[in-house]
């Protein structure tokens, strides 16, 4: 197995997914600012719920900007680092 490829997801997970990027590339053109401030804790809430889950390799360059700026960014993909790191030994 090709370990370079990314894992297939889950049909749940790509509607997370989805989700989560699209309206972190949509908030940036937001111009009324109550409805810019729900769609910032939706998509909070969206990271905080199902982030941990989703491969970040996956999201694109816009998304990914719109949540380090949001600092949500270091919350996606923390079950991804896990597996990572599972093989780094420290001597």
């Amino acid at each position: 197995m090709d370990q370079s490829l990314p894992m297939k997801e889950s049909q749940e997970a790509y509607y997370h997914r989805q989700a989560v990027e699209r309206l972190a590339q949509h908030i940036p053109f937001e111009v009324n600012k109550a409805a810019k401030s729900e769609q910032i804790e939706m998509l909070r809430g969206l990271v905080l719920r199902y982030g941990g889950t989703m491969n970040p390799a996956l999201f694109g360059f816009e998304a990914r900007c719109e949540l380090e700026r949001l600092g949500l960014w270091h919350r996606i993909g923390n079950a991804y680092e896990q597996e990572d790191n599972s093989d780094n030994w420290v001597f």
